[in-house]
């Protein structure tokens, strides 16, 4: 059994073909730059990417309008609710009166404000999509037609390779480590099929179907610690494969990706006007291309142009998070909560004496301060406790203490 050890490490890849391939030509590369000119939407995306951004904002003061209706109408309903005995311990509740009928003319002028708001936002969010409808219209019409230059593309690839004179052929530079037992004959033609796949794999033209017509060293040299160097020509017949398609939709820009979106908050993500999850990672699917991207949170919101050639990371850090004004029932509760927390505390800082029973009960006593100890004597329940004597009833201490 022979023993061989190698490593393969490229130096140098020479592609010499005696009918000329190339995946775009110069002239189809031009192609596609007038049709990318001729729908440049780069100027349209920012300005409806800004619209929708503060279409965002405007929304949350409507939420926010909405929110101070219902905070309102809770304050008249109390007012309501104490007017009776209003009226019954002030001589002149005129005053009163006067805040009640203050409360609702407040209220009628939020909810008419409230009512233009809605209409407002309806109507500039449905000139918005509209907006976004032409950049697709127009992202449409360059897909058609970039799809019809592909089509004319591949017709004209299709044809070359199935030429008779189609023949792809490839000088490769090499080295690698052999085992010092091998000779260079038999050490090649271990390597020869890793070195035919591998350049195989590298061209878009080739493919496991491509049939290798020729392999020919033409030239190889090893020294004593067993180092290979060499080179080698083959030639194959291409074939039109799935890297080929792959790789002219990927310059032509007609394939989709899956692109991240992250931020520091639960953000809302659109994706050219349309909402594509709520999170701080989500992961949608766009082609290639340029897109406007808009991350909304609260009242902030961030937006850019970006032109998607992979699936790439966009990251939308928000700075100084504003906390949601607290309702008057969240004041309460925030009050109620702090002026327990104080009167824990104090009762926590409170000195404690701990008292002991007689020597029989190991058991020990705390009891707070004086003060509190002569409140507890009120008590008829109560015990009172002195140092080395066992704990009794009142009576009891009464009648041992008389006796003596």
């Amino acid at each position: 059994m022979r023993y061989s050890k190698f490593t393969i490490a490229l130096l140098c890849l020479c592609a010499s073909n005696s009918y000329a391939l190339e995946l775009i030509t110069a002239t189809e590369n031009q192609s596609v730059n007038q049709i990318e000119q001729k729908f440049d939407i780069d100027n349209l995306l920012i300005s409806i990417n800004d619209r929708l951004s503060n279409h965002k904002k405007s929304e949350y003061d409507y939420e926010s309008l909405l929110t101070n209706i219902k905070n309102e109408k809770e304050h008249y309903n109390k007012a309501i609710l104490a007017l009776p005995n209003t009226i019954l311990t002030e001589s002149d509740p005129s005053n009163y009166f006067k805040e009640i009928e203050t409360l609702v003319k407040n209220i009628d002028s939020l909810e008419k404000k409230s009512v233009e708001y809605e209409i407002k936002n309806k109507e500039n969010y449905q000139d918005i999509l509209k907006q976004y409808e032409i950049v697709n219209s127009q992202r449409t019409q360059r897909g058609a037609q970039l799809f019809a230059l592909k089509k004319e593309i591949v017709n004209r690839i299709v044809a070359e390779l199935s030429s008779a004179d189609s023949v792809k052929s490839i000088d490769l530079e090499s080295s690698m480590t052999c085992s010092k037992f091998q000779s260079i004959n038999d050490c090649l033609k271990d390597t020869e099929k890793y070195t035919v796949k591998n350049t195989i794999n590298s061209d878009p033209f080739l493919s496991d179907k491509s049939v290798l017509l020729s392999y020919k060293v033409i030239d190889a040299s090893m020294n004593m610690n067993g180092e290979l160097h060499y080179r080698v020509n083959m030639t194959f017949k291409p074939s039109y494969n799935n890297k080929i398609e792959s790789l002219l939709n990927e310059k032509l820009g007609l394939k989709s990706t899956v692109i991240t979106l992250t931020s520091n908050v639960d953000a809302d993500w659109y994706v050219d006007g349309a909402k594509v999850g709520t999170g701080k990672k989500i992961y949608p699917e766009v082609t290639l291309g340029k897109h406007g991207i808009v991350a909304s949170y609260k009242t902030m919101k961030k937006s850019t142009i970006e032109t998607v050639e992979t699936n790439a990371i966009f990251n939308y850090k928000f700075g100084k998070i504003e906390d949601k004004p607290a309702t008057d029932n969240e004041e309460i509760k925030s009050i109620a909560n702090k002026s327990a927390a104080e009167e824990t505390k104090s009762k926590q800082t409170k000195p404690k004496l701990t008292m002991y029973a007689n020597k029989e009960d190991n058991t020990s006593k705390e009891v707070n301060n004086k003060n509190e100890i002569s409140a507890d004597n009120n008590d008829k329940n109560s015990y009172e406790y002195y140092l080395g004597i066992k704990p009794l009833n009142k009576e009891e201490q009464d009648k041992q203490f008389k006796n003596r």
